[in-house]
């Protein structure tokens, strides 16, 4: 059983609604390089620079009762998201992303017209199915919304066969990773930021990412303090350390920035 309650730590979950029923583009292509289970290549999993982000998640902040991070209402919440994810062929891993985008706010917005738990810029929401008006913001819509992420989502992974790269994308933009590409073909995303190609805060955000899909997947990576949590069991738990700070930046610039 996946263990993502433990995002629900993070965040109280807000907005509700009625699946829509839409066209599901073809699932990624499964790695082989995966030891996580998780659907990320373990080879990011392991990046010195995911390390240091779970060593810092890990390491910061006292416990906090979960019901202070709205883990009730969450847990009711992300088993749904993560059928979004999964109907689309995506891993349930990704719903990290919105965790570090909003903390599952869905009224968050973002200085450059980003809005909702996905932070989906007007054009990038429009682009991929949702309506965006005056009158109606689709982007505030729990599910509508994390589907047309989910699509956005299975785009850039089409687009570079490597979640790196997508989740950098979704971060900077399609363009600028277009851009870094076509200066160095075949880099990896730890190169291109290291070498000027891409910004730095976009390899945070990415190393950020993964060290939530880590935690989640794999609590022992925080020692002892991680509790596991049964579903049926009643009350608030205990947060572990490791994701009192986990909404805190780096953030995106935008979902889809290059939209």
């Amino acid at each position: 059983m996946a263990r993502w309650w433990v995002v629900g730590a993070l965040v109280a979950v807000t907005g509700c609604g009625l699946f829509r029923e839409v066209p599901v583009p073809a699932p990624p292509a499964a790695r082989n390089d995966d030891t996580f289970g998780t659907g990320m290549p373990a080879s990011a999993l392991a990046n010195p620079r995911t390390l240091e982000w779970t060593r810092r998640l890990c390491g910061k902040s006292a416990k906090r009762a979960a019901a202070a991070y709205g883990l009730t209402r969450s847990r009711a919440q992300l088993p749904r998201l993560e059928a979004v994810l999964t109907a689309h062929g995506l891993p349930r891993a990704l719903i990290a992303v919105p965790a570090v985008e909003s903390r599952f706010h869905a009224d968050a917005r973002g200085s450059h017209g980003e809005l909702g738990i996905w932070q989906l810029r007007p054009a990038t929401a429009r682009r991929f199915g949702l309506e965006v008006t005056r009158g109606r913001d689709e982007r505030m819509h729990l599910e509508r919304s994390t589907q047309a992420a989910a699509r956005y989502l299975v785009f850039l992974h089409e687009r570079y066969d490597d979640w790196p790269l997508a989740i950098a994308a979704y971060n900077a933009g399609e363009g600028r990773v277009d851009r870094a590409l076509a200066r160095r073909p075949g880099a990896t995303l730890w190169e291109l930021t290291e070498r000027g190609g891409l910004p730095r805060r976009s390899r945070e955000y990415v190393a950020k990412v993964l060290a939530l899909v880590r935690i989640v997947a794999a609590p022992a990576s925080c020692g002892a303090d991680v509790p596991v949590l049964n579903a049926g069991t009643p009350g608030p738990t205990p947060v572990p350390p490791a994701l009192r700070r986990a909404a805190s930046s780096p953030r995106s610039c935008a979902s889809g920035c290059a939209g």
